[in-house]
């Protein structure tokens, strides 16, 4: 869940983007002033009523002319070059950054970074006939961006835009195209744009009364589209529902939309495409009815020699072809569209083959201390900040692991990870297979889990008053032993207790995803007290932006 906003509530928007504080922007503005880079901050306000019309900032447009620059809907948006000079100075100030803060450390041999590129992620053979899709190029900066919010605005024609704002002014996009939206949502944008300005009839007109903004999600894939409309004062009416969903209908099939969803304050209104098939494992979940988008991944595996280790040759949204020497693993996902999901396919993509990667090399170590009993004696992992599972699942199906553990905040999150289990068949006390890798699912902070595990340690083994809340009647120290930790979370990073339960718990190995550099470094400073790091590599995050993802694995100092 890289770069997910704080899910405990504090700061949490539901489009798919959290806000900053100023002293936060101050920091990023520093930065990217230090490195060279045309700077200026904008950030979308939520949805409240629909700004008047307003014409192009001159100064905005002149440099879109001018350097082809772009504004950003990302956590904070910038309008800056997006030239490949900059993406390498973003990347070579992260790496230097982590090179001093390594030089500093006593540990021996300690690697350089490796820098990844994104991933392909789709290709052109999809169900929608008109809408063309093509293979992202792992250095492209556009098109990466699975979820997207844009203000609605009308000029004096009452021509609806989609924009986006820069310091409260508004942002109008060049030819109606945001670059960093991949290739559905701006079919999509194009589609329900046109559809809503419609002059010769009035089919839209409830679809446009009081429209104040639009989120575009789509599937990594990009197979699927879901659209929420929201609405300001005095939103939809309620003797117009049935209207609404009339004109909401036309928009879901004309434009292929799996889901049209509206909301405003006291309503919530959604229709599905007419030839549409709900997920059937969520039939009976209430998150159904905040809209599900659906995924499907393989994992390439690849047996090593006669062990019972495979090596993952590659994470892909394409469906493989058939071989003998290779197994073709089936990933499937249902993810609440109102909750987290990663907006960069490529990405994940990368970040899952590196974890994978990782894990294979640790399997192969502890299986070659452990024969001949290696087959009993795989390796447990507690993963915290787990979201849908979008790194659990393929953990689980990879067959490196006995066990996972995984703590997630967001109740939505919590609820479609055990569902993604349960749709992957591992999910622990209902898998038909017990002898594969079985994962349970808890709802709890980070934080308290830490305080809890730590305090488990302290105990006597065989008192039964042990698990953290859900299962503290179960009568079990299970939850106290696992060899490996796995952290992906928000930007401000680790609560200090986490790194404390890693450093006192059991962990001989930590996989560490972050997408916030300086709480990276700060976490560091306590890990690397009992940990060195092993490996460690860097991903432009979302190109054109000053966001890079860190992937770090750290070894304890003791099995060196």
């Amino acid at each position: 869940m890289t770069c997910a906003p704080d899910r405990t509530g504090h700061t949490q928007k539901e489009h798919g983007y959290g806000t900053w504080n100023s002293s936060q922007q101050m920091i990023v503005i520093s930065r990217m002033m230090q490195v060279g880079l045309p700077l200026y901050p904008a950030i979308l306000p939520p949805p409240t009523t629909r700004h008047p019309p307003t014409p192009h900032h001159p100064q905005l447009s002149s440099m879109i002319s001018a350097r082809s620059g772009y504004c950003y809907n990302i956590d904070t948006l910038y309008l800056h070059e997006t030239d490949a000079t900059m993406e390498d100075c973003k990347i070579k100030t992260t790496c230097d950054e982590l090179d001093q803060f390594l030089s500093n450390l006593s540990q021996s041999n300690i690697p350089s970074p490796d820098v990844l590129h994104a991933s392909p992620t789709t290709s052109d053979i999809h169900h929608h006939s008109d809408v063309h899709h093509a293979i992202v190029s792992s250095t492209n900066a556009e098109a990466y961006r699975c979820k997207c919010s844009f203000q609605i605005v009308a000029d004096v024609n009452d021509n609806l835009a989609c924009v986006v704002r820069e310091n409260g002014t508004i942002c109008h996009l060049p030819d109606g195209i945001f670059p960093p939206a991949n290739f559905r949502i701006r079919k999509a944008m194009e589609c329900l744009i046109n559809l809503l300005n419609k002059r010769s009839d009035r089919t839209f007109i409830r679809l446009r009364e009081n429209l104040t903004s639009v989120t575009f999600d789509t599937s990594w894939d990009e197979k699927e589209c879901l659209l929420t409309l929201h609405y300001g004062p005095p939103g939809i009416s309620q003797s117009c529902c049935e209207e609404w969903k009339q004109e909401a209908q036309i928009a879901c099939d004309e434009c292929q939309f799996v889901r049209v969803t509206g909301r405003s304050k006291g309503i919530k209104l959604f229709v599905s495409e007419s030839n549409y098939t709900s997920p059937v494992a969520a039939a009976n979940d209430p998150i159904l009815e905040e809209g599900i988008i659906q995924d499907t991944l393989w994992l390439i595996l690849q047996k090593i020699d006669e062990s019972s280790i495979h090596r993952v040759e590659s994470v892909s949204m394409v469906q493989p072809k058939q071989s003998t020497d290779a197994l073709n693993v089936k990933i499937q996902y249902q993810k609440p569209a109102t909750a987290f999901q990663h907006p960069n396919a490529g990405v994940m993509l990368t970040s899952l083959h590196w974890i994978l990667n990782t894990l294979t090399k640790v399997a192969q170590q502890h299986i070659s201390t452990t024969i001949p009993n290696a087959a009993s004696t795989k390796l447990r992992l507690l993963e915290m900040y787990n979201g849908a599972g979008a790194h659990t699942i393929p953990l689980a199906k990879s067959m490196l692991l006995s066990e996972i553990v995984a703590v997630e905040l967001d109740e939505r999150l919590v609820n479609a990870c055990r569902n993604n289990c349960r749709l992957n068949n591992c999910l622990k006390g209902e898998a038909s297979d017990q002898d594969q890798t079985l994962v349970e699912v808890f709802k709890g902070d980070a934080a308290e889990w830490a305080k809890t595990l730590r305090c488990i340690h302290k105990k006597n083994r065989s008192s039964t008053d042990t698990s953290p809340n859900e299962i503290s009647n179960n009568g079990t120290n299970d939850y106290n032993e696992f060899d490996i930790l796995l952290v992906d979370p928000p930007r401000q990073g680790l609560d200090k207790t986490v790194c404390e339960m890693a450093i006192k718990g059991t962990f001989t190995q930590l996989i560490y995803i972050s997408c916030g550099r300086r709480a990276l470094i700060r976490d560091l400073k306590l890990l690397c007290s009992d940990f060195d790091i092993e490996d460690l590599a860097v991903i432009d995050l979302f190109p054109g932006t000053d966001a890079v993802e860190t992937l770090i694995h750290l070894k304890r100092k003791m099995l060196k």
